[in-house]
């Protein structure tokens, strides 16, 4: 499970892939409609009100089997939604007023279904269910701590759904928001967009188990006040995608893969972002403020803006932080024992400043290695924070990188290459290695060097406008 930070070489681990037991409710109610009975749309739109006489549950479904398009007008309250609203196919519901259930009701979009919500449309305690291919979730407002999650996303029927647009919608005070258990079933070509959450326990955006899925875009959102206050273990992320069991050979049907994180406003958090056992993928254009060991603190969490854990092949590009712990870059381990490393992947523009920040927190922390593999760290800028690397990958680049931490919170720049003693020591490459180190500078508050190094025994080491002198290679 995640762990909060405690030593120099933290015992990453695996947490993400347990599926949370109410999903599982949600995942075994059946499809109870054949496709024989599905409502063939006699009118174009109807108001559900029109079918009310004491239950809403019944003038819905009654509503769904009269037209394609159900509204619920702007002045209306449905109420005492405590059950499941199968949609039928190519159905959609109209929300410009409010829905409120008890926290069991759920509206389940079969194929072609679509949820719209107009200024003021909203639903408090009711989940959204998705269970077929293009589905559309857009402009509608959630809330409510009953339900585990606002939408779910999953089902245990082994099949393929396509072309899923969550756009425009805004969740607060609520567990998690939107929740996707994708151990059974694949998705392809989903869109998470221009989404805001706030006051959350559980997670933003919770993407686990997802090894089936492919060509996955979560952008556009802004993320605040995620804090776990209830106890539960491994809540309180901002956005979260985890694959299956670490293999330090990265198979591809074991992996979170080919998915995008971009354009990203984080505050006042834990962690804003997390993936496991992933590949294929990139994080850019991320602002965060605020994120601290202060929020969820007993969720079991470790605290980062960005959590990295056992991935391969991916980019990190364009993160902005202040007043932020950094990133946390490490092994896949399960139970203690390390069963992966990253690999293959490059940080980009990055800048992070602890000036005002009133607690001490981790600047940037990286475990890489594996005998064919690089990491390449450019346009790094850091302020009261330090840049640490350990382990061995066959090709390290950094570029252009300027750290400052105070000293007596210990070096800007630690590089701990010798693991000769260490079990983790195993991830070393050990041949044809590179050390190319270019423009990089590490100081403490005085301006004086400060760096920790504690042995270079590349093949090959390219220096360039260092500040400090590297240890005598060891051939």
């Amino acid at each position: 499970m995640r762990k909060r930070f405690e030593s120099t070489h933290p015992s990453f681990s695996s947490s993400r892939r347990k599926l949370l037991k109410a999903s599982s409710v949600l995942a075994a109610v059946p499809f109870i409609l054949p496709r024989s009975l599905y409502a063939t749309g006699l009118q174009s739109e109807v108001n559900v009100q029109k079918f009310y006489s004491g239950d809403w549950i019944a003038a819905f479904k009654q509503a769904f089997s009269a037209a394609d398009i159900v509204s619920v007008p702007a002045d209306l309250v449905c109420d005492n939604i405590n059950t499941a609203i199968f949609m039928p196919e190519g159905k959609t519901l109209h929300v410009a007023g409010g829905l409120k259930g008890n926290g069991k009701g759920r509206f389940v979009l079969q194929d072609g279904c679509q949820v719209l919500g107009e200024k003021g449309g909203r639903f408090n305690n009711i989940t959204l269910d998705v269970r077929g291919s293009d589905c559309t979730i857009k402009g509608i407002e959630m809330s409510g701590f009953v339900p585990v999650t606002q939408i779910y996303i999953g089902g245990k029927e082994k099949r393929t759904m396509r072309n899923l647009v969550i756009d425009q919608i805004k969740v607060h005070d609520a567990n998690y928001a939107i929740l996707r258990q994708g151990f059974h079933n694949r998705m392809e070509n989903v869109k998470i967009t221009n989404g805001h959450f706030s006051h959350l326990q559980g997670d933003a955006i919770e993407w686990n188990v997802a090894i089936n899925d492919h060509n996955l875009l979560i952008s556009d959102h802004v993320i605040e006040n995620i804090d776990c206050t209830n106890g539960k273990i491994n809540w309180g992320i901002g956005i979260g995608l985890a694959g299956s069991t670490y293999d330090n050979e990265y198979p591809e049907d074991q992996a979170v893969k080919n998915f995008v994180v971009a354009n990203i406003t984080g505050s006042n958090c834990r962690q804003l972002i997390h993936v496991e056992n992933g590949k294929h993928f990139v994080i850019r254009n991320i602002k965060a403020r605020n994120i601290n060991h202060t929020f969820s603190q007993k969720a079991g969490i470790d605290n980062a803006t960005i959590a990295i854990y056992g991935c391969d092949n991916f980019v990190i590009d364009n993160v902005d932080m202040k007043q932020s712990a950094g990133f946390l870059i490490g092994y896949g381990v399960i139970k203690g024992k390390y069963l992966s490393i990253p690999q293959n992947f490059k940080l980009n523009d990055i800048e992070l400043d602890n000036t005002n920040m009133q607690y001490k927190s981790r600047g940037i922390q990286i475990s890489s290695g594996n005998a064919t593999s690089f990491v390449a760290i450019t346009n790094v800028k850091m302020k009261r924070a330090t840049l640490e690397v350990h382990n061995k990958p066959q090709h390290l680049f950094l570029r252009n990188v300027d750290v400052m931490q105070y000293a007596d919170a210990g070096p800007a720049l630690k590089l701990n290459f010798d693991l000769r003693k260490d079990v983790r020591g195993r991830f070393m490459a050990k041949n044809d290695t590179l050390l190319s180190l270019a423009n990089v500078r590490a100081v403490n508050e005085k301006g004086d060097s400060s760096v920790d190094i504690d042995r270079v025994d590349h093949q090959h080491v390219n220096t360039n406008r260092l500040n400090f002198v590297l240890p005598t290679t060891v051939k």
